[in-house]
């Protein structure tokens, strides 16, 4: 980072991994509490509650991002504005602490121990509470999720595979009575209360009618950190979240209030925004559980609104046009992702990229009863991330085809191997030109089979 305040600290690391059987990740956590002088079991809970124990040692990070948040305790611009007061109390940039998960953990034990945490048990839910940055009541139940952790304990996996071990706690304090909360549109949401003051704006201004249009967005941090980051940070805000295993939905607004998520007034004013839990860098794609409980909120969503299931009406953020270059009623990008992605045409004011590359439009479509198009896939067939089905666009018809036997990945500029069936004698193999993915489970529309609603796509970006 180029800041000699960061050398002691360096250097204590490398001491104590040296001398620790402790894994990278749970080293780190080790030495930020120790730092900080609050219970390393504390720290280690909190992370494992964020999901910030698998983000990476060093992450590339964008401006544009939605939920910016820094280390395994995932520092965020929440109620309390942990990423800025965990920088000012290391004495470097909020951005230092996003690239460096190392040193964004080392200011996060610094934040607790600024909110009053102590040897003492009792002091945890008041500062788990402030340290959330949520409203009072998903406050309580962050404290309250983190403690559970505490009293349980266990094995968790982090990081490349490494595996935490929490010793389970006796002498928590009881959790505290769940509060009450507004009903959501969609059953079973969690509501989260959300000004609109520099967030969003009430209503929608051009009509009920005018919503059409639904855009898929990925959060970039984890389901806590956005959750606060979105409820509070300034100038951005949307109508929902889902988990990155699906098993939670979130509800910032109602459908009827226009939320800014698009970077484009026109797109917000007639749509509903859905923000994923996620990366798009992340090859590992996007959970079977999180596409399956998206589908249903999707379908939900136009039990109140007219929105066609096409991929005009059913976009990515990168699709969305720049209203500073564009008029704002100019329809989605409908050119290849990449083509998308590098056109600052696209993408809302700020160029958004989300949801990425590893989004699966054609299976996420077909699952909604629509299809995707052309512009969705290559002329080459592709594997999906699970190697279970190839994709691919012929003479502008899309067609997916099931491997039976697995997908094997070629050199770019040639077909992926698969194998629709051990003996069938229309299933194709690598470096047949002909093969047309025509029977043995080649889907061109229609309903989709049961492996096409379990695959990962990853389209490779090949010509």
């Amino acid at each position: 980072m180029g800041d000699l305040r960061l050398a002691p600290a360096i250097a204590l690391c490398a001491c104590a991994t040296a001398s620790s059987p402790q894994g990278p990740v749970a080293s780190s956590i080790a030495i930020a509490a120790d730092e900080a002088d609050v219970p390393a079991d504390l720290v280690m809970a909190i992370a494992i509650e964020e999901g910030g124990v698998r983000l990476p040692a060093i992450r590339i990070i964008d401006d544009a991002d939605h939920v910016p948040v820094g280390g395994a305790l995932e520092l965020r611009h929440g109620r309390l504005d942990t990423l800025s007061l965990g920088a000012s109390l290391v004495g470097v940039g909020e951005d230092s602490l996003r690239v460096d998960t190392d040193l964004g953990t080392r200011a996060g034990a610094h934040v607790i121990a600024w909110l009053g945490a102590t040897g003492d048990p009792a002091t945890w839910p008041a500062a788990l509470e402030a340290l959330s940055g949520m409203d009072d009541v998903s406050a309580r139940d962050y404290s309250n999720r983190v403690l559970a952790i505490l009293s349980i304990g266990g094995d968790f996996t982090a990081r490349d595979g490494e595996i935490l071990h929490l010793v389970p706690r006796s002498d928590l304090p009881p959790s505290a009575p769940a509060l009450a909360t507004p009903k959501a549109d969609f059953p079973g949401a969690i509501w989260f209360t959300t000004s609109c003051t520099n967030k969003c704006t009430a209503g929608r201004p051009l009509g009920n009618a005018a919503v059409d249009k639904i855009v898929i967005h990925d959060t970039e941090g984890g389901w806590d950190g956005s959750v606060a980051t979105l409820q509070n940070d300034s100038g951005k805000s949307v109508h929902y979240i889902i988990d990155a295993d699906g098993s939670r939905v979130g509800q910032f607004r109602a459908e009827t209030d226009t939320t800014w998520h698009a970077g484009n007034f026109y797109y917000n004013e007639t749509s509903i925004g859905i923000e994923h839990v996620g990366q798009t860098s992340d090859p590992a794609g996007y959970s079977d559980a999180l596409y399956a409980k998206s589908e249903k909120l999707v379908n939900n969503i136009r039990t109140r609104w007219n929105v066609p299931v096409d991929r005009e009406h059913i976009i990515g953020h990168y699709q969305v046009p720049n209203e500073n270059v564009i008029t704002n009623t100019s329809k989605p990008c409908g050119d290849q992702l990449d083509s998308c992605e590098n056109d600052d045409n696209y993408g809302g004011v700020d160029n958004h990229r989300d949801p990425g590359e590893y989004w699966q439009w054609c299976q996420y479509m077909q699952a909604l009863g629509g299809s995707c198009t052309c512009n969705d896939a290559w002329p080459h067939w592709n594997c999906t991330t699970d190697k279970t089905e190839a994709v691919r666009c012929v003479n502008g018809t899309v067609e997916i085809a099931t491997c039976i036997e697995g997908c094997v990945v070629m050199p770019i500029g040639t077909d992926d191997a698969c194998s629709t069936s051990v003996s069938d004698p229309n299933g194709f193999e690598p470096g047949d030109p002909s093969s047309s993915g025509g029977g043995g489970g080649c889907s061109t529309g229609g309903a989709p089979g049961p492996l096409l609603l379990l695959a990962l796509l990853a389209f490779r970006r090949r010509r």
